[in-house]
C-alpha cells in the first residue's frame, strides 16, 4: 500500500470517528441537555475512552460548535442550490420550505440543539451564529419579495411571512414521530400546502 493510499484511509477513518462522536454528542445533548453531559458520557456511548474524544475535539464546547456549524452548512448548501436554479419565486419558496422541514425532521436531535442551545455557545460564537441565522432568513425573504413583485405572493412584509413559516417548520422536531403514520416527505408537503394557501395570490 502506497503512502497516498494510507493517508486517504487514515483521513476517512478520522472523518468517520469525528462523525460518530458528533452524532453521539447530539443524541445525548438533545436528550439530557448540554450541561448534563460530559466527555466521558459521549465516549462511553460509543465504547471509546474519553482520550479518543479529546484527540478529535479539545473540549465539549468545540463539539457543540461543530454541531452548529454542520447544521448551518447543511441549511445553507440547500438554499444556495435552490437559488442557483433561477426558479419562479413560488416554486423556489416551496422547495426551500420543503427542504427546511425535511432537515428538521430527519435530524431531530441536531435540530433541537440548533434552535435550543445557542445560549450554551461562547459569546463570540453566539454573535456569529445569530448573524448566520439572520442571513439565512434574509435569503428566503428575498425570494418572498420577488414573489410579491411577480404578483404571485400576497403583499405581506417578507420578514413577517418568513418568520412565521420558519417558526412552523422549526418546531417540527418537538412532535414528529419516525414511527408515525406519515413520512417526513408527506408532512413537509402538507406544511407547504398550508403555508402556500396563506401567501399565494
Amino acid at each position: 500500500m502506497n503512502v497516498d493510499m494510507r493517508d486517504q484511509l487514515k483521513q476517512k477513518k478520522q472523518a468517520y470517528v469525528q462523525d460518530e462522536i458528533l452524532s453521539s454528542a447530539a443524541t445525548l445533548f438533545a436528550e439530557k441537555g448540554f450541561r448534563a453531559i460530559t466527555i466521558t458520557d459521549i465516549a462511553a456511548r460509543l465504547g471509546y475512552t474519553k482520550s479518543v474524544v479529546y484527540y478529535y475535539f479539545k473540549n465539549k464546547n468545540e463539539i457543540l460548535w461543530q454541531i452548529f456549524n454542520r447544521m448551518y452548512e447543511k441549511y445553507q448548501a440547500t438554499i444556495d442550490e435552490i437559488q442557483s436554479q433561477d426558479l419562479p419565486a413560488d416554486e423556489a419558496l416551496r422547495r426551500i420550505l420543503h427542504s427546511h422541514a425535511l432537515h428538521v425532521m430527519k435530524q431531530k436531535d441536531w435540530t433541537a440543539i440548533y434552535f435550543r442551545d445557542e445560549s450554551e455557545l461562547e459569546p463570540d460564537q453566539q454573535v456569529l451564529m445569530r448573524k448566520r441565522k439572520r442571513e439565512y432568513d434574509a435569503k428566503i425573504e428575498v425570494v418572498y419579495q420577488r414573489g410579491i413583485l411577480e404578483k404571485t405572493f400576497k403583499d405581506v412584509p417578507p420578514h413577517i411571512a418568513i418568520s412565521g413559516f420558519m417558526g412552523m417548520c422549526n418546531w417540527l422536531h418537538t412532535w414528529f414521530n419516525e414511527q408515525g403514520s406519515h413520512t417526513p416527505e408527506q408532512i413537509a408537503d402538507y406544511y407547504c400546502d398550508l403555508m402556500s394557501g396563506g401567501y399565494l395570490q
